[in-house]
């Protein structure tokens, strides 16, 4: 399903290097994380790496991660401030996120959507042919794209 058939929207998500993820937990509390991502036209893509985390092969230690599991709806916000304001905007998108792995007992096309997802975020950000991406990769399909920008 193609969501994102708006030519401004679009360069706006092919531009942004960071967005906010909102996710809720299962008392209803909000969490909101910085992350980077990639989206191939469909889906995003966020990685679980292994720049900072103190156990990067236990990505269920993650709020984030465990929020999903409990309730997979999210929000995902790619903005921009500036103090012209004229030049404010801002896309947000709701989706679904899931959990992708290469590890056994995962789904078939697990480690092909893992794989894209590598190389779409190793294309956009540089770091990632440094320092290793992880073997989890938060996959959002998106179901409602609204957008915003002052006139």
């Amino acid at each position: 399903m193609k969501l994102i058939n708006n030519i401004y929207i679009k360069s706006i998500i092919d531009k942004a290097r960071i967005a906010r993820l909102a996710t809720v937990d299962s008392e209803c509390n909000p969490h909101l994380v910085p992350v980077v991502f990639a989206f191939d036209g469909e889906n995003f893509y966020i990685p679980i790496d292994e720049k900072t985390k103190q156990e990067p092969s236990k990505p269920e230690k993650l709020k984030r991660v465990k929020n999903i599991q409990t309730n997979p709806n999210i929000a995902l916000l790619i903005d921009e401030y500036n103090e012209d304001w004229t030049k404010l905007y801002f896309v947000m998108i709701q989706g679904r996120a899931s959990l992708i792995s290469n590890k056994k007992g995962e789904q078939q096309n697990e480690p092909l959507l893992l794989e894209k997802a590598h190389k779409l975020l190793s294309e956009k950000y540089h770091h990632y042919q440094k320092i290793g991406i992880g073997e989890y990769v938060i996959m959002i399909y998106p179901y409602k794209i609204m957008s915003w920008k002052n006139k």
